[in-house]
């Protein structure tokens, strides 16, 4: 990830500061009987494949996304026989541990190359600048329109109690909860998968969120863009422009 030179004051610090971070496994939030269950089918050229039917023994099948993304919640816990086809690909079969209560993580590689798309035009995104903090607006779940402070040194996206009761996750069940060790101590918080995060015509599937009220931040601001979003794009940001500019 690319990022022209430019000073960090310290509001922005203050933010990096909670949530430049490693993530380890914490407590599980409840004793729940499901899990969730999301992968990535690639091809042995390291390219996305799109398209491809993944199967889950008994629960039904989903199709991967254009980054090769696929989603399975509610999954009772238990052993699985997933099964991913694609045309042009011998099907792969891989048994499968879903854990309740957990974000289950699995990576297919499909034997064969698949194309490689060309780069896409860089995209560039307008930033709001509030004091040294730089901020873009964006959108989740496709329902919900918020601010979110850039870190490229936070570990996973951060999306305040208020957003995330607007796109109504506080009632749902989540996937996990996560020790994040920050430079100021460690603090537990709540580990979500959110189908998809827009800013301006960048898009990102399947990313990893926790739900947490940073100190300060002001009620415009709905979370922190870290690198469970960033590090899918090289990522510029040019204060002189007013731009960041995200190109994959």
């Amino acid at each position: 990830m690319r990022r022209r030179a430019w000073t960090r004051r310290p509001a922005l610090i203050l933010a990096a500061g909670l949530f430049a971070v490693t993530t380890g496994p914490g407590r599980e939030a409840r004793a729940e009987s499901s899990g969730i269950l999301a992968g990535l089918v690639m091809s042995s050229n390291e390219a996305a494949v799109e398209g491809a039917v993944v199967s889950l023994e008994g629960i039904g099948s989903v199709t991967s996304d254009a980054a090769g993304g696929f989603v399975f919640r509610d999954v009772p816990t238990g052993n699985y026989r997933l099964t991913v086809s694609k045309q042009g690909f011998p099907h792969e079969t891989r048994l499968i541990l879903v854990q309740a209560g957990r974000l289950n993580k699995v990576r297919i590689a499909l034997a064969g190359a698949a194309p490689i798309p060309p780069p896409q035009a860089p995209i560039g995104v307008p930033i709001v600048r509030q004091g040294s903090a730089i901020l873009v607006r964006g959108r989740v779940n496709d329902q919900v329109e918020t601010l979110f402070l850039v870190d490229t040194g936070a570990t996973l996206c951060v999306l305040t109690r208020v957003t995330a009761e607007r796109l109504g996750l506080t009632s749902s069940p989540v996937s996990s909860v996560v020790t994040v060790h920050t430079a100021s101590g460690s603090i537990e918080a709540p580990l979500i998968l959110l189908d998809l995060i827009q800013v301006g015509a960048a898009e990102a599937r399947s990313v990893e969120a926790i739900l947490h009220d940073v100190p300060g931040f002001p009620s415009e601001v709905g979370g922190i863009l870290g690198l469970s979003f960033l590090k899918r794009f090289t990522v510029e940001i040019d204060p002189a422009r007013g731009v960041m500019v995200l190109s994959r």
